[in-house]
């Protein structure tokens, strides 16, 4: 049997890691960028005979049996160690796992999955798709960029539908370049159940957002997902954005934001801009009617949690931990 090679000198005998825990799947690897050993040809079985794509690999995959595809990063230039699309990604095969092996940054690592330069934008709503359930992903970066034509239809960096799934140390960026800047664009939208972010960021802050409204986007009654130390993070260019919008059904019992930081910087810093109205709009009245709650959480650059007229759907802990629904 042979050996697959991970980091810190630790390697066993085709067994995968995930979560620092082996599994009884296979291990895939996938290696993009142009000069490097990646590729569609290969068995993908080795760090050695990596394929070029990660759905290829998943391809390769099988669903239910905790296999894993390991992304390698092999530049620090983007272009070379991204994974490009001409149309959604979409991962749809339950316990099926993806790993960046990378330094393991907070932002942008080293594998990456974006969009391709010359793809139609209409192909592309969203990004990435996940409809399966109970998947782990770590060291990604998701980047949406403009793609050759239609740019403001690329809808969206990633949408999750399915459930249980995990996400950590992960990027979620939508509207990477201006000219995607258009009502309905996201970086991360939920329609999901009980999916877990750790340490990820979602949002991006180098592009400013004077047409987009939100940067995250839960509906179709949205359920028990759990963001802890995450940063969502926007550029906004009118005080119309928000961090995260919830239309009417758009969440059922609860979803959670816990030790996390909002932050929105404009182009050219904080001083002398103007905040967003609302952090977040959340419009009630419906049925589910769920709602958000935030423990020990910080913000940067909105002028209150909800506008005047709070929807009564939002709480945040105060001095004493009680979660109280009044906005601040």
């Amino acid at each position: 049997m042979t050996y697959t090679n991970f980091l810190n000198g630790v390697a066993s005998f085709g067994v995968p890691m995930v979560n620092g825990v082996w599994t009884n799947g296979n291990a895939w690897f996938a290696q993009p960028g142009s000069g490097t050993i990646g590729s569609d040809g290969n068995t993908a079985t080795s760090a050695n005979t990596p394929c070029a794509t990660v759905s290829n690999a998943l391809s390769l995959a099988a669903a239910g049996n905790n296999d894993c595809i390991y992304l390698i990063g092999s530049s620090d230039t983007a272009s070379q160690t991204s994974d490009y699309y001409g149309s959604t990604l979409t991962w749809n095969k339950d316990f099926t796992h993806l790993v960046g092996i990378n330094a393991g940054p907070r932002n942008s690592q080293r594998s990456r999955i974006s969009t391709l330069s010359t793809a139609n934008g209409a192909n592309l709503a969203p990004l990435f798709s996940l409809t399966a359930n109970d998947c782990h992903f770590e060291n990604i970066e998701f980047f949406a960029a403009a793609p050759g034509s239609n740019p403001t239809q690329a809808l969206g960096c990633m949408l999750i539908s399915g459930e249980r799934n995990v996400f950590k140390n992960c990027q979620i960026s939508g509207v990477g370049t201006a000219s995607m800047d258009a009502a309905g664009q996201y970086s991360l939208k939920v329609t999901g159940q009980e999916n877990y972010f750790e340490d990820c960021q979602i949002g991006l802050d180098t592009i400013t957002r004077s047409s987009a409204t939100y940067e995250m986007y839960m509906s179709g009654g949205a359920v028990r997902n759990l963001f802890r130390r995450c940063r969502i993070v926007t550029s906004a260019g009118a005080n119309t954005m928000t961090f995260l919008t919830v239309p009417t059904n758009g969440i059922d019992r609860w979803n959670m934001f816990e030790d996390c930081i909002f932050i929105n910087v404009p182009a050219g810093g904080v001083a002398g801009a103007t905040p967003l109205t609302q952090g977040f709009s959340i419009t009630g009245g419906g049925s589910p009617d769920g709602c958000i709650l935030l423990k020990d959480c910080k913000f940067v650059g909105m002028a209150a949690s909800e506008s005047s007229a709070s929807s009564r759907l939002y709480y945040y802990a105060n001095g004493t931990g009680k979660m109280v629904d009044t906005a601040f």
